[in-house]
């Protein structure tokens, strides 16, 4: 390496979000000797097998040579791995706004008890031993070394590395980060990472609002919506509300059936179980049960309920003690609801249907066209849900290596992406290089990042601008 290499600050994708849109990770390396990792998330993609190994795999750093960590969400593609940090050496202090603290054991110990039962199907499938990513002990050891930030404060970690969180608005307590680096010269670099950025078209209910970047010297961003074909207008959200009214109307009240409306724990539940308030509960003619059975779920709405404030908190109590509400907290419940074939909306996880209490739904509806399926997110390609979703001619399916016929109905929302959309993206990068942005990264994100990336800098050099723009890939390093 250089001399002048060696003065400037070294940026490395080392998760698999250079090339797809999960598993974040990104190496900071500082002339002074800092190691920073922003993001240690856990890949996840249809194939548990393969993601289990590449969740294993040797990592391309040292944990115990690490500063510190900074983490941006909660979302597990972006904090799932943390434990395994500390499993392998890790001693340094992990960092994230202060909002998430409450949160972060249930959703590593959910996470957790994933894997172990993975693991024991690879076990009995293979006929060997594999060995668990990581532990409950891993996870409680971890639990330790977090750190709970202010927003918008800057906070020396050591004397040449501060670190700042401010609202990416994307889920409850989600964060960009953005790092103050004092070089050998004594010049401060400025590196910022998106983590997930918040669907800015809609409110996005108990999240704080959305907090652009202004000047930084390097900009790592996310571009899940890297297609105008893929992004949807605000009139979407209106069309939307019509479809549930109608899918209500048709599947609870004239066909006396069920519909299941898979939502991912954290975040997407709040934001069904607040939609179906703000359209019913002044009806005094309704009276479907709403019910969320999702031993996860249930555990982060006791976390929203102790961490929400004044307006967002009173909202969120009206919502809990809404008579239509049932929450369902055993396993003695959730199977007699599942048997119970009556009028009623499901809220369950997972929310691509890959597993959880959603599948033992799932499994008693798919076959009755009295039911209905809702969906309401993103869906990997391979899922269940992406399966549902795409079907067409093939109207059968399986589940747990049974066929199933699938004659229920299946609508799906468009506009309850807590993603950026694409022109949003366009215009929030733009105005990144505009105010001196020197390099952008641009990071989960499909193969389509590659025309993402042309159509970026044709708008940057409309305004004169020369900031270099970066579609990465798994081995992308930048200097700056």
């Amino acid at each position: 390496m250089s001399n002048k290499e060696d003065k400037k600050v070294k940026v490395s994708c080392v998760g698999i979000s250079g090339l797809d849109v999960t598993g974040s990770a990104y190496l900071v390396e500082c002339p002074t000797g800092e190691k920073i990792l922003l993001d240690f998330g856990m890949y996840q993609t249809a194939d548990k097998y393969d993601s289990y190994k590449i969740n294993n795999r040797k990592l391309k750093f040292k944990p115990s040579e690490l500063t510190f960590v900074a983490i941006s969400h909660l979302n597990i593609d972006h904090i799932g791995l943390v434990p395994l940090l500390y499993k392998r050496g890790a001693n340094c202090k992990t960092y994230i706004a202060y909002d998430n603290i409450d949160f972060i054991s249930p959703m590593l110990k959910d996470c957790e008890k994933i894997m172990e039962r993975d693991v024991e199907g690879f076990d009995r499938k293979y006929g060997k031993k594999h060995e668990l990513i990581y532990s409950e002990s891993d996870v409680n050891n971890s639990l330790s070394y977090f750190m709970g930030t202010e927003y918008d404060k800057i906070i020396e970690i050591t004397p040449n590395v501060s670190i700042q969180f401010i609202p990416s608005g994307h889920i409850y307590g989600a964060a960009q980060i953005i790092l103050y680096i004092k070089k050998l010269s004594g010049n401060i670099v400025k590196i910022a990472y998106s983590g997930d950025l918040g669907n800015i078209l809609f409110e996005q209910p108990f999240v704080r609002d959305f907090e652009p970047v202004i000047k930084t010297n390097m900009f790592i961003g996310e571009c899940t919506y890297n297609r105008p074909e893929r992004s949807i207008n605000k009139n979407q959200r209106e069309k939307d509300i019509e479809v549930i009214k109608a899918v209500v109307q048709e599947t609870c009240y004239d066909r006396h059936g069920i519909l299941l409306i898979p939502t991912f724990a954290l975040q997407r539940t709040e934001i069904m179980l607040n939609t179906l308030y703000d359209i019913y509960s002044n009806d005094e003619n309704f009276d479907i049960p709403i019910i969320i059975d999702s031993p996860l779920a249930v555990s982060l709405l006791d976390c929203f309920g102790k961490n929400l404030k004044d307006e967002n908190l009173n909202k969120f109590e009206k919502i809990l003690n809404w008579k239509n509400l049932k929450i369902i907290r055993t396993v003695e419940e959730s199977k007699a609801c599942v048997e119970e074939y009556c009028p009623k909306i499901i809220l369950s996880s997972s929310g691509m249907l890959t597993q959880g209490r959603s599948i033992y739904y799932l499994k008693k509806i798919i076959q009755s066209p009295y039911c209905s399926i809702l969906m309401c997110g993103y869906m990997a390609e391979g899922t269940i849900g992406w399966k549902i979703k795409n079907a067409t001619k093939k109207r059968t399916i399986n589940i747990d290596k049974k066929a199933y016929n699938i004659n229920c109905g299946i609508k799906c929302l468009k506009s309850f992406s807590s993603h950026m959309q694409y022109e949003q993206l366009m215009d929030y990068y733009t105005n990144i290089a505009n105010n001196g942005c020197e390099i952008i990264w641009l990071v989960h994100s499909d193969e389509y990042k590659l025309t993402f990336k042309e159509e970026l800098k044709d708008r940057i050099s409309k305004i004169n601008k020369t900031t270099k723009v970066v579609a990465t890939n798994l081995d992308t390093v930048g200097r700056v």
